[in-house]
């Protein structure tokens, strides 16, 4: 009995011993989950990066991106990191939505935009390391807004943000703009949105797609009041706790004026564009390619690669 006794007391020893070279965290709430994720992380000089199983060599990269890109971002935000940021790594999306880290999120609308709970920057990977790189991006541009606009203590947080009651829709779209910048996709995406016609206000537009409306409202806010006012204008909404007065001060206008403006003037500048292709003359181009005689012409088959 007493062998049977210290060979347990043995097994767990070097249980305790084994589980103790790893940093194990635990999550409050309560999840079902299909695997337990044993905890590691790397300290950076501005990040904690915690990866498990698997998870070193994209914990590495992680690291590296989140330090390159950070000073980026903090002249972008013209705010700098006050202490070090903390950022969880998944492997999969799958197993991001086995934790019961941010267990009152719905991962299923994520939009692209990166998750921030309790100061932790939630990342996964799917494959694609550009993915990772601008889901990393976007998770430093939200701890460093969230930071400028609520701070950072958590009853200085939740206060702030009572008082300061800004769209979401708005600092999302800020974030994104942030961590991406508008492109061929994006706008192509914008086109379709506004030429549906689908949408008889920028709210309306807002309320469906409001990652998309969002990013493209900063969009339109650099394009026409300069790049340099995009930031000024969150930072005086901040300070004025007023939407109103931020958008008089730089567009001399009232800030539902310049939502309109935005719908009006984005949507003519889609359709300029769709008339301008309706009435490009047809056989204005020319194409000149040599043609060999001795091909048969009457029977073909489709290009399975076409240029």
């Amino acid at each position: 009995m007493r062998k049977v006794f210290f060979v347990f007391l043995a097994i767990m020893l070097l249980y305790v011993d084994l589980t103790a070279q790893v940093n194990t965290v635990e999550y409050g709430k309560n999840r079902v989950q299909f695997r337990k994720f044993k905890w590691e992380y790397y300290q950076s000089t501005n990040f904690n990066t915690y990866f498990y199983e698997n998870g070193k060599t994209i914990a590495n990269f992680v690291a590296q991106v989140a330090e390159e890109e950070l000073p980026a971002m903090e002249q972008f935000v013209e705010y700098g990191l006050q202490r070090r940021a903390n950022i969880v790594i998944y492997n999969t999306f799958d197993e991001l939505q086995q934790s019961n880290i941010g267990l009152s999120l719905d991962w299923q609308t994520t939009g692209g935009i990166t998750k921030l709970v309790n100061n932790k920057m939630i990342v996964y990977f799917d494959g694609n390391h550009e993915h990772l790189r601008k889901q990393v991006r976007q998770g430093i541009a939200r701890v460093l807004v969230d930071n400028l606009l609520f701070g950072d203590d958590l009853g200085e947080f939740a206060a702030n943000q009572a008082l300061l009651d800004l769209p979401k829709w708005l600092v999302d779209g800020y974030v994104d703009y942030a961590g991406e910048s508008w492109n061929t996709d994006l706008d192509n995406e914008l086109r379709l949105a506004l030429l549906s016609g689908e949408y008889r206000n920028f709210y309306q537009f807002a309320y469906e797609k409001p990652l998309l409306a969002g990013h493209a409202f900063w969009n339109y806010i650099a394009d026409t009041y300069k790049k340099e006012n995009v930031t000024y204008f969150l930072y005086l909404a901040r300070v004025y706790r007023n939407l109103n007065t931020a958008s008089q001060r730089i567009a001399k206008k009232k800030f539902k004026d310049v939502l309109k403006d935005f719908m009006v003037k984005t949507s003519e500048k889609y359709y300029a564009d769709l008339r301008g292709r309706r009435d490009a003359p047809k056989g204005a181009a020319t194409v000149v390619e040599e043609v060999k005689h001795n091909k048969d012409y009457f029977r073909f088959t489709g290009n399975p690669a076409p240029r």
